[in-house]
C-alpha cells in the first residue's frame, strides 16, 4: 500500500537495500578523505604551514597570537600591508618547527623526495603565521590532538585527520538530509556534483576552507530537508547548527550563510510559513544559533580581523581583472592541488562543469516555477566571483582562488538537483544522466587523487605509472592508498549500479501491479 514518505511524497515503503547507494557514497567519502589526509605530503596544501602554526598556538591555549608588526610576508607593498594585519607570533614547542618540512611546497615540478632528507629542528621556535587572526573554530579539534605527535609531519596528519572527521560528519549530514530511498541517487545527484575533488582535498588539509565548504553543503542540505520533511523541527535545528559552523569558519562565511538560507527559503517558499509555524520552537533555536554565531563572527573581526582597503575609484579595472581571475580560477572549483600548482587534465574540470550545466538546464526545463530562481543563481554564480575579487581580493594584492568561492558555488548544483528531484513525476524517476554523472564523479575523484600523488611521488617528468618508481612514499606506501582510493571510486560506481538495479526491480513491480 502506498504511503506518504518522510520526504513529502507518496511512494512505496523502501526496503533496506534502497539505502545501499547512500552507504556506498558515505564509504567513498570516508576513504577519499583518509587517502588525501595521509598520502598528500606534509604541508603540500595552500598555506598549510601557516595553518599548522596557528593550530599549535591554539593547542597552547592561545586563540590569537602576539602581533607581529615587523612581519614581511608577500612580494609587493599591497601584499605586505595585507599580511601584516593578519600576522601573529606563535611559540612552538621543541621539535614542532615545520620549516624544514616545507621543502616540497611552492610552485615546482619535482617529487617530494626532499622530505626524506630533512633534518628536524629540535629546539623551540617562535614563528610568524600569516593567518594568525583567522577565526579559531576550524583549529579547535585539530589542536586537541596534534600535540600527541612528536614531529611536524605526525602532528600535521593528526590535525588533518581531526579536521577531516568534522568535514565527513557534515557531508554525511547533508547526505542523510537529501537522500530519499524512494528516489535513489536522483535525490542526491546535485550533492555528488557539489562535493568536488577540491572540496575533498580542502577537507583533508589543515585549513579553514574544508570546514567552510562542508558546512555550506550541510546547511543547504538541512534547509532543503526542512522544506521536505513531515517532521521539520530537527532539520531546522540542524540547519541552525551548521549555519553557525559556517559563519564561524572564515571571515567571509556569514555572506555564504546568508545566500544559502535565502536560496533555500525561495526554493521552499510554498511550504515555508506553514512549517515554521509548526516548528516555532525549533525556528527560534535555529535563528538564535545563527544570530549568536553572526555576532561572535563580527566581534572577532572587529577586534582582530583585517581591514580590506576597498577602492571603488578603480572599480572598472577591478571588474575587468576580476573577469580574467575568475576565468583562471574556474577549474580550481573542481581541483587544483598542491600549492595551487598541481593541475588536473583539462577534460576533468570541463566534464564536471558540463554536468552541472546539464543538470541546471534540466531543472529549468522541468520546473517553470523555479526558472527565475535558477536563472538568478546561475547568473549570480558567474558574476559574484568577479565582484568578490574586485572589491575584496584585488586590494590585498593576491589572486582569486576557487576554494574561496566553493561555499557559494555548491548552491547551484544542489539547488538544480533538488528541483529535478521534486519534478521527477514529470519523467522517469531514474535516468541515464544520473548514472553517467555518478560514473564521471567516481572517475574524477580517483583521477584527482592519482594526479596529485604522481606529482609528489615521481615529479612531473616521472613515469605515469608511478607505483614501484616512487622517489617519495607516504606512510603505509602508495600501494595501500592506491587500492583505497580505487575502492572509493568503485564504491561510487557500485552505488550507481545498485540504484539502477533497484529501479528496474521497482519498474517490474509497478508493471505487475498494473
Amino acid at each position: 500500500m502506498a504511503s506518504r514518505s518522510e520526504h513529502g511524497d507518496v511512494a512505496t515503503r523502501p526496503g533496506v537495500r534502497r539505502f545501499a547507494p547512500a552507504i556506498l557514497i558515505a564509504l567513498s567519502w570516508c576513504v577519499l578523505l583518509a587517502a588525501w589526509a595521509v598520502s598528500n605530503p606534509p604541508f603540500a596544501a595552500p598555506d598549510e604551514a601557516a595553518h599548522f602554526i596557528r593550530a599549535i598556538g591554539v593547542s597552547e591555549g592561545h586563540l590569537i597570537g602576539r602581533p607581529a608588526p615587523a612581519a614581511r610576508i608577500g612580494v609587493d607593498p599591497r601584499q605586505l600591508a595585507w599580511t601584516r594585519q593578519a600576522a601573529r607570533l606563535v611559540s612552538l614547542p621543541a621539535g614542532l618547527d615545520p620549516r624544514p618540512f616545507e621543502c616540497a611546497t611552492g610552485s615546482g615540478s619535482a617529487s617530494a623526495a626532499c622530505l626524506d632528507r630533512v633534518e628536524p629542528v629540535s629546539a623551540p621556535a617562535t614563528l610568524v603565521t600569516a593567518i594568525g587572526n583567522y577565526p579559531p573554530l576550524p583549529y579547535l579539534l585539530p589542536a586537541a590532538v596534534m600535540r600527541a605527535a612528536a614531529t611536524p609531519p605526525g602532528a600535521l596528519r593528526l590535525g588533518r585527520a581531526a579536521g577531516a572527521v568534522l568535514v565527513l560528519a557534515l557531508l554525511l549530514l547533508a547526505l542523510a538530509a537529501l537522500y530519499d530511498p524512494n528516489a535513489g541517487l536522483g535525490s542526491v545527484v546535485g550533492l555528488l556534483l557539489a562535493v568536488t575533488p577540491m572540496a575533498v582535498f580542502c577537507g583533508a588539509s589543515l585549513n579553514g576552507s574544508g570546514l567552510e565548504i562542508a558546512a555550506a553543503i550541510a546547511l543547504f542540505g538541512c534547509a532543503i530537508r526542512f522544506t521536505r520533511s513531515s517532521n521539520p523541527g530537527p532539520w531546522l535545528v540542524l540547519a541552525g547548527v551548521t549555519g553557525a559552523c559556517l559563519e564561524l569558519s572564515r571571515p567571509a562565511s556569514p555572506l555564504w550563510a546568508l545566500i544559502a538560507v535565502g536560496v533555500a527559503a525561495v526554493l521552499g517558499r510554498d511550504r515555508l510559513r506553514a512549517r515554521i509555524r509548526a516548528s516555532s520552537r525549533a525556528a527560534m533555536l535555529a535563528l538564535s544559533g545563527i544570530l549568536v554565531a553572526f555576532a561572535l563572527s563580527r566581534v572577532w573581526e572587529a577586534r582582530y580581523g583585517s581591514s580590506v582597503p576597498v577602492d571603488t575609484s578603480q572599480l572598472h579595472a577591478g571588474l575587468v581583472a576580476g573577469f580574467h581571475e575568475w576565468w583562471r580560477a574556474i577549474p580550481e572549483l573542481v581541483g587544483k592541488f598542491g600549492y595551487v600548482d598541481v593541475k588536473l587534465p583539462v577534460v576533468i574540470p570541463v566534464a564536471w562543469i558540463a554536468l552541472v550545466g546539464l543538470l541546471v538546464a534540466s531543472a529549468i526545463r522541468l520546473d517553470r516555477a523555479n526558472r527565475v530562481l535558477l536563472g538568478v543563481l546561475a547568473v549570480g554564480s558567474a558574476s559574484l566571483p568577479i565582484l568578490f575579487y574586485a572589491l575584496l581580493i584585488r586590494p590585498t594584492g593576491f589572486g582569486l582562488q576557487g576554494r574561496q568561492l566553493l561555499p557559494a558555488m555548491v548552491l547551484l548544483p544542489m539547488c538544480a538537483g533538488e528541483v529535478v528531484y521534486r519534478s521527477r513525476a514529470l519523467r522517469p524517476r531514474a535516468s541515464s544522466f544520473v548514472y553517467v554523472t555518478v560514473a564521471c564523479v567516481a572517475t574524477g575523484q580517483f583521477a584527482a587523487w592519482y594526479v596529485n600523488s604522481k606529482r609528489f611521488a615521481v615529479g612531473d617528468s616521472g613515469p605515469l605509472w608511478f607505483l614501484g618508481h616512487a622517489a617519495w612514499s607516504p606512510p603505509l606506501g602508495w600501494g595501500v592508498w592506491f587500492a583505497a582510493t580505487l575502492l572509493a571510486a568503485m564504491s561510487l560506481a557500485a552505488a550507481g549500479l545498485l540504484d539502477e538495479r533497484a529501479e528496474r526491480r521497482s519498474a517490474r513491480l509497478r508493471r505487475s501491479a498494473a
